[in-house]
């Protein structure tokens, strides 16, 4: 019962951090921009003349660059702290934001803006939100991420209908400065709530130095694989969600409306992943969440309308447990002490994955005229994941057996140690 209530009292205790961290994550770059991106796809290519593997870079440039960019941008956290990159890179968004729709004027304009976009905005991300729950909840650090989180799959339930009327009322220049204003908004209300949190484990004291050999570990290296084949197949069916229902008949707004139920299953995703995060072995449940989306890729590319709504729900349950697992591996199995630097590895093998997944699919509809192929390649790419998730659990449970079987040698040395001292006759 003291238990139970200490566990509990450990959230109310947290409560600002948690506000904080959702509210910056659902206008973080993850968020805001991820969620709305494919909403701008037509109307881009509409008006510059663009093929949708073209307007699709729009998405490829700054996934891959945020990636590119997040180990160096968690390794500032790391140095400078949290809670200042994450108010500066917002304020950098929100400026972004603003250009985007005063200052592109074609391909190129567009492309170097969502370029600036990814670099300013790289801090709004679990690299510097992840250290305040790592810090603040080590007894309920899975189901804490998990309501921090639902950050994004509130951005997934708010964001496509705000967009699409934006873009009804105001074009498409109008919609991004909007975003922009939404951003603004929102950074007094974190700064106000994260002043005075603590972002940094007492445990941290004395780091060592980062060592870019810690990337070279076979446990992260297979991570990072298994976060890399998830985000393709998931990616890159989200951002062309709309396009794809569009595509069978679906008038935009609906196509909107179904895009923002996904945010329910984001929501969901989330807690009950944190919440089965603190009491299952986190690689079964990696296997399991990944197997359950490629279910979802199955059945959009069924043509069954029926099959519609639960195949982009299931997708969208995966998108609400993809960084929440990644979040809780890399705290629990890897130093502390690293964290933003590490997990900022991983962000680089989702990015990687989240900008490939999307201009692949938009290559293949400009081949084949539909999404058939894509959805073949996305279901190979979920099952993928789902099977090195059960081998990365291998490999953890052998070295646990390791570990026991050394706890154990050194426990038996020391009972013949003593009894040979017992033993051992007085002079």
């Amino acid at each position: 019962m003291d238990t139970q209530s200490g566990l509990h009292g450990e959230l109310w205790r947290g409560r600002d951090v948690i506000l904080g961290c959702l509210l910056g994550m659902t206008t973080g770059i993850t968020s805001i921009f991820f969620y709305s991106s494919g909403l701008f796809l037509k109307p881009l290519a509409t008006e510059f003349g663009w093929s949708r593997g073209m307007a699709s870079l729009g998405v490829l440039i700054p996934m891959l660059t945020i990636g590119i960019i997040s180990p160096f941008s968690g390794q500032l956290v790391d140095r400078f702290g949290a809670y200042r990159m994450a108010l500066v890179s917002a304020g950098g968004l929100a400026l972004s934001f603003l250009l985007l729709g005063i200052a592109t004027t074609g391909l190129l304009s567009f492309l170097v803006l969502t370029f600036f976009l990814a670099i300013l905005g790289n801090a709004t991300t679990p690299v510097s939100y992840g250290r305040f729950v790592l810090a603040n909840f080590p007894r309920r650090l899975g189901l804490a991420y998990g309501i921090v989180y639902c950050g994004p799959g509130l951005g997934a339930l708010l964001f496509p209908s705000l967009v699409n009327k934006l873009l009804t009322a105001y074009t498409w220049r109008g919609a991004y400065i909007g975003l922009s204003g939404l951003v603004v908004a929102a950074i007094p209300i974190v700064a106000w709530l994260l002043k005075n949190q603590s972002a940094r484990d007492p445990a941290e004291a004395g780091a060592t130095q980062w060592k870019w050999q810690l990337y070279a570990n076979k446990r992260f290296m297979l991570l990072a694989l298994v976060f890399l084949l998830a985000s393709i197949g998931i990616f890159g069916t989200i951002v062309h969600l709309v396009p794809m229902l569009t595509d069978r008949g679906l008038s935009a707004a609906d196509a909107a409306q179904l895009a923002g139920l996904m945010g329910f299953a984001v929501i969901v995703g989330r807690l009950i992943t944190g919440f089965l995060l603190d009491r299952l072995e986190a690689n079964l449940l990696a296997a399991t969440i990944f197997g359950l989306s490629a279910c979802g890729v199955v059945m959009l590319a069924s043509g069954n309308s029926e099959l519609i709504l639960p195949g982009a729900l299931a997708v969208g349950f995966t998108i609400g447990s993809e960084l929440d697992l990644a979040f809780y591996l890399i705290g629990r199995r890897f130093p502390s002490k690293h964290f933003s630097s590490l997990f900022g590895g991983i962000m680089l093998a989702v990015s990687i994955g989240g900008s490939a997944g999307p201009l692949v699919a938009g290559l293949a509809y400009d081949a084949a005229g539909n999404y058939l192929p894509w959805f073949a390649l996305a279901a190979c790419s979920m099952l993928s994941a789902s099977i090195l998730s059960l081998i990365g659990r291998l490999s953890v449970f052998r070295e646990g057996l390791a570990n026991l079987a050394g706890e154990r040698t050194a426990a038996g040395s020391k009972i013949d140690a003593a009894v040979h001292t017992i033993a051992r006759p007085e002079h």
